[in-house]
Order: structure tokens, then sequence, then C-alpha cells
């Protein structure tokens, strides 16, 4: 399957009572995450290049420089504007003077146009005399979709403050509600399963959480662009055999951490049950839940040697809670659970009923 090149771009906007940020509802009809909340954002267009002539502030090279790629990253910074623009409505771009546009012009007028593809991000400046202020970006973090669902794609976050003077307004056809919320609060939404999140959507608003204030975000975002993400596939062994993993597999960050000069040591699977040492008494043991969400299934951490601490304990399977009493041979002083999800915390009850561990974690 072909990991496609995507781009997201995160709106925010000071009120007073905070930093707020957009977030987009998918249509229910979606092929991927139907119905789950996100930022504005889809995949980069080959034409998205023509748009270069029209940007101002930075140059590709010093974008594709932050981004750890060779070339073409103002195509990604270019893709997130278009996207926002066909899904909420809100163009980051300036006049011939320099100044934002507000929403009255007229450029608005073109979004539809802009949303069937019958007119580009650069035609769309050409027309207008419009320009894109992309140093108004800043790159926020890099995700690609895991094996497993049925679209995959290579997606660079992007954050900019919402431009003055414009209302969001979902599309009403890939998109179907909009609101502006506080990062915590979509996140407390999320944990009532009020809210519909991805994961990265999720760490991403852990992160906007830390900033009152868009100034702070963006100061902080600047200087702190995401490390450079794997890129060259990794050897491994699967029943036996060589294979090579590529980024974004399951088992591939752990093969890399385990087997760092590459010598094709490790195992190319996670497989649950299956006790796995992945450094000095820690060990791996992966619940029975595969899915979307968990792929191959929640990792459990066991910590210690003749008395543990187990985290995430993960979902109310015998089968995994009699695995974890048989890695710690029942002598579990305490559990640590980083959150209350149906496939972190259920089991937690019974380690305590047969252990009289102590509990820690969030309510």
């Amino acid at each position: 399957m072909d990991i496609r090149p995507a781009a997201t771009l995160v709106l925010v906007r000071d009120t007073a009572d905070g930093l707020e940020v957009l977030l987009l509802q998918r249509t229910w009809d979606a092929v991927f995450m139907p119905g789950y909340f996100v930022f504005p954002g889809g995949r980069v267009e080959e034409n998205e290049t023509h748009g270069q002539d029209h940007i101002v502030g930075t140059v590709d090279a010093e974008i594709s420089q932050i981004m750890s790629v060779d070339e073409g990253g103002a195509d990604y910074m270019l893709a997130a504007v278009r996207e926002c623009f066909e899904e909420s409505g809100v163009l980051v771009a300036v006049d011939k003077q320099g100044n934002p546009i507000a929403g009255d012009h007229p450029a608005h007028a073109d979004r539809k146009s802009v949303f069937d593809g019958d007119l580009s991000l650069a035609c769309l400046c050409k027309k207008h005399g419009l320009a894109i202020p992309l140093d108004r970006l800043a790159y926020l973090g890099h995700w690609i979709t895991p094996p497993g669902p049925p679209r995959r794609f290579d997606t660079r976050f992007f954050v900019t403050p919402a431009p003055e003077g414009q209302l969001a307004g979902h599309d009403g056809i890939e998109t179907i509600d909009h609101i502006w919320t506080k990062p915590e609060q979509a996140l407390e939404d999320h944990r009532k399963g009020q809210c519909l999140l991805g994961l990265p959507t999720i760490r991403t608003l852990r992160v906007l959480s830390d900033f009152d204030t868009t100034e702070a975000l963006m100061r902080y975002a600047h200087a702190n662009p995401p490390e450079p993400y794997p890129s060259q596939p990794w050897p491994a062994r699967k029943k036996g055999k060589p294979v090579t993993l590529e980024p974004g597999a399951p088992a591939y960050d752990e093969a890399a951490k385990l087997d760092p000069e590459g010598e094709g040591s490790t195992r190319a699977e996670i497989i649950p049950g299956e006790a796995v040492e992945v450094a000095a008494r820690v060990v791996r043991l992966t619940a029975p839940n595969p899915g979307m969400m968990t792929g191959p299934g929640t990792n459990t951490y066991i910590l210690g040697h003749e008395r543990f601490t187990v985290i995430d304990p993960g979902p109310a399977n015998e089968s995994h809670i009699e695995r974890i009493l048989e890695v710690t041979g029942g002598v579990i002083d305490q559990v640590l659970v980083t959150h209350t999800h149906q496939d972190h915390s259920p089991a937690v009850a019974a380690l305590k009923e047969r252990t009289g561990c102590r509990v820690f974690g969030w309510p």
C-alpha cells in the first residue's frame, strides 16, 4: 500500500479564557476515521509546488532543512494552507501590501473552486494578487499511519495563529461540523466519549494544552521542530527468515532500539503474550486485543527484578492477566495507569484483588 504525503494545519487563537484550537468533524461516511474530530488537512497534490512562486517570508530550502527533507518542504506547508481553506474557509494569505486578508476578501468566493480542484492555490494567488506567508507557520509534528487502516499517510503537522476577521466554517461535504475549543476541553470530551479523536490529534492537543497564548506556542514551535522521522528499512527476523521492517511498522522502533547495529537479530513481529525485555529490567507484554487504535495490542510494561511495578495492565482479558501474574510471580507492589481507556486500565481491578498492589493514576 502506498503511503500518501499529507499535511495538516492547526489553527489557534487567543481568547479571554486562553488558547483555543479549531477542530472539524469528519463525515460519518468517510472511509478513514469517520466521525472523528480532526484538524484541517489532506494529501499533498502534485501541482502544490507551483505555489512556491507565491510564498513570502521564507524559501523552500529553509523549510526543507527544518523538516529534514532534501527539497519540497514548502509543498507540505502549501498543501496545509490549501486544505485549511477548502475545509474550514480560513485562508492564510496576505495582499500586495503584506496585510492578512479579511473575511470579506474576494478570494473567499473561490473556496468551492479550490475544493473541487478547478482552481489551484497558485492560480488563486495569481488571480487575487495574494502571497502565502509561510514564515507564519511552524512545523509541529510528523506522523505516519501504521499498517492496518485502509489508507496510510505520511503527515506533517503545522501550526499558525488564525487570521483575524475570518470566520471558520466546515465544508459540509468532507466535514460536517466545526468547533473552537480549548485543547484541554477537547481532551476531556474525548475521555468522556463525547468527541472522537485519533492518536495524532490527542498528542497534538496535549502539546497545545501547555500554552496559554498563541505567541508562547509559536515561539516554542519555531524553536523546537520535530526530530527527523526514521526513513530507512530495518533488518529483523520472521519465522527464522530475514525480513526488513518499514518505518511505522509495529515492531520497527523496538527493533531499532534492541538492534542498533542493524544485524537483523530481533523479531519482526509483536506477538501478544510473549514477554520481551526492551531494556534492563523492563519487559513488554502485549495484550491480545489487536485493532485499528491498538495495533497488535495494548503494551503492558513490567519493571523490576524480584518485586515489580506494572504500567498499563490493559483490558480485562483473563489470559493477559494470567501472563502478567506469571511474569511477575504475582509479586506486584504497584500498578501505574497512564489513562483510563478500556484497552489500558480494566485489568487493574483483577491485579489489585489478587496481589493487593497499590494503584496510581489520574482520576
